[in-house]
């Protein structure tokens, strides 16, 4: 079953085009990150999944209804960036009044302890910036939901937060949740999410898993400064080149695979340096710049 289903989406701010012929799809119990620069149109598209804004045209189905369908507030666990929490209660105090909220809301206390929120009894108002977005994941958790959308979730937490956020996600994943979210956190989710989609001027330049996209980016390896390129470019043959973007660091232009990055090593083994001075680098990150022109996060 497709859980979010977009077609040609299509959202304006004025004279502005936000989201241009958006399409997406996302299958159930599946986790899904947006990933584009800012203004891309990312949290133009969550708000439209949530019912919070009209799509100007095209047609959006999330869990087989329309985003602004009643039935559907019970099943959605919702991590915005903007407020929506009480500021004077405290953790345990918003958490158990959401729990209120539904049938069947897993315990307050587990949530609480498995966010490592037992033991805050400030003020919201008055926690970190990374303790806030706990509270905001323990509120969207907490009514059992069928499918999570967030914009940031990560935002603000130390690397030990993150680590538990993502165990928590793994775990309803494996329950059959369906994840919607965005970072600007690439490295993160390139192991951890089952699709990525890239949004640039409103529209998705690439969809795709993880390992799908990082094949797609450049590679860069690093070694002695200065080589003498030449006799690498024929070893690699047409459809690729190799400049030295840095003294040192060295870029390859092309669909390299496995051949080209054996036929690198080779080629700087026999110029008389050692392959382990060969370090091969690709990554999610560089696909996303590739693909975007190297437009900031």
């Amino acid at each position: 079953m497709i859980a979010i289903d977009i077609r040609s989406l299509t959202v304006s701010y004025g004279n502005r085009t936000a989201v241009d012929g958006l399409d997406l799809g996302v299958e159930e119990g599946k986790t899904c990150v947006l990933l584009g620069p800012n203004g891309a149109g990312k949290t133009t598209t969550l708000s439209v999944v949530l019912g919070l804004r009209t799509a100007g045209d095209g047609e959006v189905r999330v869990l087989g209804t329309r985003p602004r369908d009643v039935a559907l507030r019970s099943q959605i666990g919702v991590v915005l960036q903007d407020g929506g929490l009480p500021m004077a209660s405290s953790p345990a105090a918003i958490v158990r009044h959401f729990a209120s909220l539904y049938a069947d809301p897993l315990p307050v206390e587990q949530v609480m302890e498995r966010l490592g929120l037992q033991h805050l009894d400030r003020a919201y108002r008055r926690l970190s910036g990374g303790e806030q977005q706990r509270v905001k994941i323990a509120v969207a958790l907490i009514g059992r939901p069928r499918l999570l959308v967030m914009d940031e979730p990560t935002t603000g937490m130390d690397p030990a937060a993150r680590r538990v956020f993502w165990t928590l996600l793994d775990e309803i994943r494996d329950q059959g949740v369906t994840t919607l979210m965005t970072t600007h956190q690439p490295d993160e989710v390139s192991t951890r999410a089952d699709q990525i989609a890239i949004i640039h001027h409103g529209r998705v330049i690439a969809d795709a898993t993880p390992q799908a996209l990082i094949d797609t980016a450049p590679v860069w390896f690093t070694c002695a400064r200065h080589l003498d390129l030449t006799t690498l470019r024929q070893v690699l043959g047409e459809g690729f080149d190799v400049t030295e973007v840095e003294p040192g660091r060295y870029r390859v232009h092309g669909d390299v695979g496995v051949a080209q990055v054996s036929a690198i090593n080779s080629w700087v083994t026999s110029h008389g340096h050692s392959s382990q001075d060969v370090t091969v680098v690709r990554s999610l990150e560089e696909a996303y710049l590739e693909m975007t022109g190297g437009a900031a996060w």
